[in-house]
């Protein structure tokens, strides 16, 4: 499963709210208002002092106060929509820091609005991940739409980030979850082929995935069983030596290839090594079967990896 944003650690953009008051109390009495309710709590007073601020034309002109509206927004989302995906309050809330940061004055609000706007971002990629967890036969649309709000307000936060972490995560999520809806109905071989792709995707953003070179290896061979279950008693000899030879096929120079290189790259990770040792079982390679358990003995031994399995 993917791993979620800790958006703990940027709550404390409410201490530099706090910080802020004394600037603005004279410039900016009802913004200043807006973020002293918001302090207190009362969120939906906050609010209205908020937009209100927002019709006045020397407030509305100054970054802090498009920053204090879009803070309130982001307050009212945590408590009142926080897990819905598609939450008005967030969506009023990005576009508020994002009006924030275009002001002429930006530069002197510019930390406490990136803080609060990654940690909206942060949100839209944990509901990202959440959405490729539960995606049917309908389609990914909302996942992916949900990961391009947070590549958008992300970048918008973080000048410069480096995406490929998050899209390697985002991919391989979707990637599972194709797996499992393919593990259902195997006769669907459009999810076998939707799986496959996300594990592409990740290794063309890192060629040394092994995760991917793992899944994608698991595919292939997966595809193979599938076709070896397919042979019963009214299986006609010709039939199933052409089955055979293709399923023989299929794990000797498409999944083992792909485990090879997960091996290359990480030669004592323990799946990997079952891997290696489930596939030249496969293909009866015997003492390549008994060479890779005497691999996993020692890796036991080593406390490398926790325990052996019986082949």
């Amino acid at each position: 499963m993917g791993h979620t944003i800790n958006i703990r650690k940027y709550a404390w953009t409410a201490m530099m709210l706090f910080v802020a008051l004394a600037m603005t109390a004279q410039q900016l009495p009802l913004s200043n208002e807006a973020a002293r309710l918001c302090q207190q709590k009362q969120l939906d007073a906050a609010l209205q002092t908020s937009m209100q601020a927002l019709t006045d034309d020397v407030e509305s002109a100054d970054a802090y106060a498009w920053y204090v509206n879009g803070y309130v927004w982001k307050e009212l989302y945590k408590a009142k929509e926080y897990g819905l995906r598609n939450s008005p309050y967030r969506e009023e809330a990005v576009r508020a820091l994002e009006k924030s940061m275009k002001k002429n004055n930006a530069s002197q609000h510019l930390t406490m609005t990136r803080l609060a706007l990654r940690y909206l971002a942060s949100t839209y990629y944990n509901d990202a991940l959440q959405a490729s967890r539960s995606i049917s036969d309908k389609g990914e649309e909302e996942a992916n739409a949900l990961f391009g709000n947070f590549e958008k307000w992300m970048q918008m936060a973080e000048p410069g980030v480096v995406m490929t972490a998050y899209k390697k995560e985002f991919a391989k999520s979707i990637g599972q979850r194709y797996f499992a809806l393919w593990q259902v109905n195997t006769e669907n071989d459009s999810n076998r082929l939707k799986a496959a792709l996300q594990y592409e995707k990740m290794l063309q953003l890192d060629s040394t995935d092994v995760d991917a070179y793992y899944n994608l290896s698991v595919i292939y061979y997966n595809q193979a069983v599938f076709m070896y279950r397919k042979i019963n008693h009214e299986t006609d000899m010709f039939d199933m030596m052409t089955i055979q030879e293709t399923a023989s096929k299929l794990i000797r120079e498409e999944a083992l290839p792909l485990m090879d290189k997960a091996y290359a790259l990480a030669p004592e990770k323990g799946e990997v090594v079952h891997g290696k040792i489930i596939l030249h079982r496969a293909l009866d390679h015997e003492k390549d079967v008994e060479y890779f358990k005497q691999e996993i003995t020692r890796l036991v031994r080593e406390g490398k990896i926790k325990t052996e399995r019986t082949y």
